[in-house]
């Protein structure tokens, strides 16, 4: 029989209401039921050309999801001839076999963490519980040293890693800037050259698992308040067998794509409630590199596959610029989180150009204007006129400030997190205070205008909502008595446009880095 025919079967068994086609399966809905009809290909890194391999697949798919959820994966099925009529029977039937199905309980499309996001439902607090819930499901599974060792170890990892190179190079100056390509390959190759010892520990200490190996928002739903997990992957241990980490930040990186870091750092900071090694912390951005890239090399099979003329390309193309973007962020932050200061003077830019390069690449923002205000219990965007150091701007509330955020920053920091903090830093008080004994690596980026600009872009401040209380009158007092805390990098914001700030500051980081 011809998979057209096996499809052909299945459809009139189960009358499907919805169906779906993706490049390895066929997929049926009913109201109560989903069937799984494994395609008869070979890409290589899976192979479903031969019946008793789909066989074997579908009571592995069904065995394997198992650990992860309870009562969803009903059983293998066969397709059967019996007599004139075709029938599903259960896969060790007697009964010679059409083909191989795998029948699921349908999940109510409202139960998917996807769809709960989408619209809004799921808060921090919910995420932090459901990656605590996901560790703990991973911690429960059992694997062996020897299998972790021969399927995920540093040998496998490397191999990965180097896989994804050769298969993009051709890509790098076409589809991929090539500056991109260049440095992730050099920070991952020479990650993994200098921290072989944290992967070979990792496989002896039990944080290589026999796990899912592709953690996406839309493979994970609620079922009776409890996470569970759907569709890991079968077909190939190499991509199965990881680190936590790595199946983790799969999920983390999807996140962060779409603008979404409070809640991927949530989902993370519970993850990490169960594995709160520092070794955990130190893979986060070496892993979520490695997902991204992955995800960008397969966009880049596509692209090439569909061509130019193809009508979701530029969509594509798009998408794929973002991965990149997410891919040369972790890269940077892959041997140390980095926390960057955007200081300068009021009415500089700093503001407009920090919250450019956090939706860019993905940081967190930490605006002195903002929690100076809400540290106070005053609204964000409340107008406060205290003459230039005193009252909410005093030393001493300014000193209470930089202190808190740089706890915050140390608190994203050890989430793998890049901070970018926005704020004058007029006196080096203040940036010791921000230091302290965080740990943090800071990267001082000092932003400049004209004199006269600036008194312009004040002026026209003050008609505007802002969290800023900048204004010209204090200005002079201002650029008189900040005191000057060095930076590796001034950007003049003159007449620069905010994107050709962010290329000089990506060169300047790629080089520090």
């Amino acid at each position: 029989m011809t998979e057209d025919s096996s499809l052909l079967i299945l459809r009139d068994l189960v009358k499907p209401k919805k169906e779906i086609e993706t490049h390895i399966s066929h997929v049926l809905l009913t109201d109560d039921y989903v069937y799984k009809l494994k395609k008869k290909v070979d890409f290589g890194f899976l192979n479903f050309k031969l019946s008793k391999d789909r066989k074997r697949f579908c009571i592995l798919e069904k065995e394997l999801n198992q650990r992860f959820c309870q009562n969803v994966y009903e059983d293998a099925l066969k397709i059967a001839r019996r007599g004139s009529e075709f029938v599903l029977v259960p896969a060790t039937s007697t009964l010679t076999a059409v083909d191989y199905v795998v029948k699921m309980k349908r999940i109510p499309e409202k139960d998917f963490l996807k769809n709960r996001i989408e619209k809004g439902e799921i808060s921090q607090d919910n995420a932090r519980e459901i990656g605590q819930q996901t560790a703990e499901l991973f911690q429960n599974i059992e694997t062996s040293v020897e299998a972790a060792e021969e399927n995920g170890g540093y040998k496998t990892v490397r191999y990965n890693c180097e896989e994804n190179f050769q298969q993009t190079e051709k890509y790098s100056g076409t589809l991929i800037d090539s500056k991109y390509y260049d440095f992730i390959k050099k920070k991952t190759l020479d990650f993994l050259d200098n921290n072989q010892n944290i992967f070979t520990n990792r496989v002896s200490g039990g944080y290589v698992k026999d796990g899912h190996g592709d953690l996406r928002l839309e493979h994970i739903f609620f079922q009776n308040q409890k996470v569970g997990l759907m569709d890991c992957i079968e077909f190939n241990r190499r991509m199965r067998f990881n680190d936590v980490i790595s199946d983790f930040v799969f999920l983390c990186t999807e996140l962060d794509q779409i603008g979404k870091y409070e809640l991927s750092d949530a989902f993370l900071e519970g993850f990490l409630s169960v594995y709160d090694d520092e070794d955990s912390q130190k893979l986060i951005n070496f892993y979520k590199c490695y997902r991204a890239f992955v995800r960008a090399k397969v966009t880049c099979f596509l692209l090439e596959e569909k061509g130019e003329n193809w009508e979701n390309y530029t969509q594509k193309k798009e998408e794929l610029n973002r991965l990149m973007e997410l891919s040369l962020t972790y890269s940077i932050n892959m041997d140390g989180v980095k926390t960057l200061l955007f200081t300068g003077l009021m009415g500089t830019g700093k503001s407009k150009n920090a919250k450019a390069f956090v939706k860019k690449y993905p940081g967190r923002l930490l605006s002195t204007d903002y929690y100076r205000k809400i540290t106070a219990g005053l609204d964000p965007k409340s107008k406060i006129y205290d003459e230039y150091g005193k009252g909410l701007y005093s030393k001493e509330n300014s000193q209470i400030l930089y202190k808190k955020l740089g706890e915050i920053a140390c608190k994203y920091s050890k989430l793998g997190r890049m901070t970018v903090v926005d704020g004058s830093f007029s006196k080096n008080d203040f940036l010791e205070i921000f230091r302290n004994d965080n740990n943090l690596h800071i990267i001082k980026l000092k932003f400049t205008a004209d004199e006269d600009e600036i008194i312009k872009r004040l002026q026209k401040r003050l008609s505007k909502s802002s969290v800023s209380d900048g204004r010209p009158e204090i200005f002079d007092k201002q650029m008189k008595s900040a005191e000057d805390i060095g930076a590796g990098l001034v950007v003049d914001t003159t007449e620069a446009a905010v994107d050709d700030n962010l290329i000089k500051i990506e060169n300047f980081l790629i080089d520090e880095a």
